[in-house]
């Protein structure tokens, strides 16, 4: 899909996301991948930018715009960098969780105040659903809530979670009645409350800027408002929000792929070796005219894939499976190739492509591996339901 296909709104939303990753993201990267922490400063950044907010709707104080929003302001985010785009994507899985709620007519007023806030950029969050025997099977977790008065009491624990350590608030899954997916409900929870905690921070193999945590649920009491939703209804609250996670992996991938293609084309150009720029050897410009073939093809996924949920089209799901497991793909292989390019040099951090190379990976995994992916596609084409 070319750029000039999108709206205006969008157009702009894109080049200023583009503006603010370049001008001031990018001054940040490298102290920041060395640090392997989290930084509030980006964090603050993407808030004066307005994205944090950008999932709540108009009417809770936020505005109106939708899942393809989404997928341009992350693309320009991860073409500089990756870990920073994270930050948008787990607050923005754990917010809607929220809207959902409020849009479904719960009007409690310290939820319609948190989407204020929310909207307003003060607030960052995390979604808390994985645990260390539930990653693909989100329906066999173990963290439990019972009710207690006008209290629910939280015990278990989380694993892998982004942004964890780092957020205000999380929307945590847990099971409050029997087995499988029918019993688990999502709850609202401050981080600052009483018995959650952050038992380690992983290391990663890539998104060294971005905080991924194991949290300790203990005791945790929340008010009995906090539930979110319908009682033991809270997987489909989350499964509703799992075909747009899967195109902003897949703009994610895009922008990673973009970025590696892009600094490959430089490199190539300025690089010499046998008193010929390498640009000039057939053997790189396949490599190169691959990567950009892969990117064009992800992007027009990612964006078809973006456009059909927007506008409620029965192919939605489908074409978030299709666009997350082909760009996940693509952003792999696209890195890779750009590492070779680059020679010697592409395996020292000296440039960019080691570090995209090493963020691509987890596309492939999160929101449901690829293999997952290929499994529903293949259900769907098989049922007619694609």
């Amino acid at each position: 899909m070319l750029d000039h296909h999108l709206p205006e709104e969008l157009l702009e939303l894109a080049a200023s996301a583009r503006g603010v990753a370049s001008k001031r993201i990018a001054p940040l990267v490298r102290e920041t991948e060395q640090s392997h922490a989290f930084s509030p400063r980006i964090r603050e950044i993407l808030s004066d930018a307005g994205f944090l907010g950008l999932v709540v709707p108009e009417r809770f104080g936020g505005i109106d715009l939708d899942i393809r929003a989404e997928a341009v302001v992350v693309e320009e985010i991860a073409r500089v960098y990756p870990s920073a785009a994270t930050y948008l994507t787990a607050h923005w899985t754990a917010s809607k969780m929220l809207v959902r709620a409020a849009e479904a007519g719960q009007d409690d007023p310290w939820l319609l105040a948190e989407l204020e806030r929310i909207a307003a950029g003060e607030h960052l969050g995390a979604i808390a659903a994985t645990e260390p025997e539930a990653g693909s099977d989100l329906a066999q977790l173990a963290t439990r809530a019972r009710r207690d008065g006008e209290e629910w009491v939280l015990d278990g624990g989380k694993r892998f979670i982004t942004n964890g350590g780092a957020a205000d608030f999380y929307s945590v899954m847990a099971r409050t009645g029997g087995e499988g997916s029918r019993g688990i409900s999502v709850f609202f929870v401050a981080a600052d409350r009483s018995g959650i905690a952050v038992s380690r921070l992983e290391n990663k193999m890539g998104l060294h800027g971005s905080a991924t945590a194991e949290i300790t649920i203990d005791d945790v009491r929340v008010p009995a408002d906090h539930l979110l939703g319908t009682q033991d209804r809270g997987f489909g609250m989350l499964m509703a929000g799992l075909d747009g996670g899967r195109v902003t992996v897949a703009a994610m991938s895009v922008g990673i792929a973009a970025a590696a293609l892009e600094h490959s084309l430089e490199y190539a150009r300025g690089r010499q070796q046998f008193g010929r720029v390498i640009s000039e050897f057939q053997g790189v410009q396949f490599l190169l005219a691959d990567m950009e073939i892969a990117v064009t093809a992800a992007r027009a996924l990612t964006r078809d894939a973006a456009e059909a949920l927007a506008l409620g089209d029965p192919s939605g799901s489908q074409l978030a499976s299709i666009a997350k497991a082909y760009a996940s793909d693509a952003a792999m292989r696209v890195t890779t190739d750009a590492v070779q390019v680059h020679g010697g040099y592409g395996y020292i951090d000296e440039y960019p492509v080691e570090m995209l190379m090493r963020d691509a990976k987890i596309g492939q995994i999160y929101e449901g591996t690829n293999q997952l992916q290929r499994a529903l596609i293949a259900r769907r084409s098989l049922q007619g339901t694609n």
